[in-house]
């Protein structure tokens, strides 16, 4: 029996339901922020990432010290209005490929592709329906 030499994280099993070969990025070009925990759970780091590509169940970053996020950490849009848990999949030079931990709907991830371009942010796409009826749902106004 084979075995993994390398121990799986225990926040593993949770992203294993989006492992998809075949997934399809659609283009876009919307400013994000990466946080994560830093020395414990007392005080957060933030980097500041572009997405360029998005599917339901994660997206393509670009950032030029992405190599340096954690294994899991928080995509943020806007001033943490739309929050995506998320964990590192790969990573190429500046860029990299996450999972998020749910799914997320296919009309908000198409509204997400097609109001980033060009170069966008949260506040400039704040018009879209899709958009705000997302940041009321987590509990934002």
């Amino acid at each position: 029996m084979l075995e993994n030499s390398k121990p799986r994280h225990y926040l593993a099993q949770f992203y294993g339901a989006n492992d998809n070969p075949h997934v399809r990025y659609r283009r876009t070009n919307v400013i994000a922020r990466a946080v994560y925990p830093n020395g414990g759970v007392k005080s957060f780091s933030s980097l500041q990432v572009r997405i360029v590509g998005i599917c339901e169940t994660g997206a393509l970053i670009q950032a030029g010290a992405v190599e340096f996020l954690p294994d899991h950490f928080y995509l943020c849009l806007g001033e943490n209005e739309v929050i995506f848990t998320c964990a590192k999949r790969n990573v190429m030079k500046d860029k990299m490929v996450l999972v998020f931990s749910q799914a997320e709907d296919t009309f908000f991830i198409n509204s997400l592709a097609k109001g980033g371009l060009p170069l966008t942010t949260l506040k400039r796409m704040r018009a879209s329906t899709v958009v705000r009826t997302r940041t009321m749902r987590s509990g934002h106004s």
